[in-house]
């Protein structure tokens, strides 16, 4: 209800009022009702106006302010991508940090600009400098072109058997050979390839050195047994090493999330854990330690590689 009604109403009631006590005063009334209704008029005038000028305002304000648009183009990506696998491959590397210049080296790039360009953003790489660049380096390509999966994520088609792996390392000729194993009751196992101190080879396949197997996973323990038998009798031995890694750890390293060299440096006390594996005799003088330094699971693995070894031998003499 406006004002003006409002006042309109008070003042023919009083009016209403008043007449009843003294007649003749109409006229005053119509003056004093007159007034009050332009007054009011002004009043709801005044409050309209306002409105719409904060309307106006608000209006004029949003047409002004333009939505926020993403402006960041591929190009921009693929360089901060090849600028993250730089600072990946740093983390924790205090004394011998890598630089542009020295990936460039390593790349046998002409000039070190060639590569400060697309690490800046400031000259698109073609997919061929992203090959050679992810091949130099052991880096996932899906990962550099796309940001799908993780910087060291190997797309390689896995074994189910161990002793599978054998001529993909033979044709590596990697300077070492890691054996990871999990510090879980699991007992997780997977293997490193170190091709240099720059590029690393992560086969995915995990298999199980513990009593939380079946059928198949027995002679996956079997498969790996042989695998390092192989390994060791063809002159690979002196190329192996072996990490026991907390679960933590050990699945960073696995997912391909972090640069492989940084963890085995920080975690680098040898465990020939691996060695001993295929020690399943005990023949070793320091045999009697293995269930104390590995667990109940390891020595129930070395019982299924007897298990299988005397199946072989009684296979033989069918």
């Amino acid at each position: 209800m406006s004002i003006a009604i409002i006042l309109n109403i008070v003042v023919l009631i009083a009016s209403l009022l008043w007449l009843g006590f003294d007649p003749g005063f109409e006229p005053f009334i119509v003056v004093i009702t007159a007034v009050l209704t332009l007054i009011g008029l002004s009043i709801n005038s005044s409050k309209h106006g306002d409105t719409e000028t904060v309307v106006k305002s608000k209006s004029e304000y949003e047409s002004t302010v333009e939505p926020e648009v993403n402006n960041i183009t591929e190009v921009e990506l693929i360089a901060s991508r090849f600028r993250e696998s730089l600072k990946i491959m740093n983390e924790g590397n205090l004394y011998s940090p890598f630089t542009i210049s020295k990936l460039a080296q390593l790349m046998r790039l002409q000039k070190t600009g060639d590569l400060e360009k697309v690490f800046n953003g400031k000259e698109e790489p073609s997919f061929e400098f992203i090959d050679h660049y992810c091949n130099t380096f052991g880096i996932n390509k899906g990962w550099m072109i796309h940001g799908q999966g993780t910087i060291y994520d190997n797309q390689e088609k896995t074994n189910f058997d161990p002793l599978d792996y054998y001529s993909d390392i033979e044709k590596s000729n990697p300077n070492e050979i890691y054996f990871i194993m999990n510090r879980s009751e699991v007992g997780e196992v997977f293997i490193i390839l170190a091709m240099s101190d720059y590029k690393y080879k992560i086969l995915k396949r995990t298999w199980r050195i513990s009593k939380h197997v079946g059928g198949g996973g027995r002679s996956q323990i079997f498969g790996l047994y042989k695998l390092i038998k192989e390994l060791k009798e063809n002159g690979y031995g002196l190329k192996c090493g072996g990490r026991i890694l907390e679960p933590i750890i050990f699945e960073k390293l696995l997912s391909g999330s972090v640069f492989p060299g940084s963890i085995l440096s920080k975690y680098s006390d040898e465990n020939p854990w691996w060695d001993d594996f295929t020690d399943v005799y005990g023949k070793y003088p320091i045999s009697s330690n293995y269930k104390e330094w590995y667990g109940k699971g390891f020595s129930y693995a070395q019982s299924v590689v007897r298990e299988k070894l005397e199946d072989e031998c009684a296979n033989e003499f069918k």
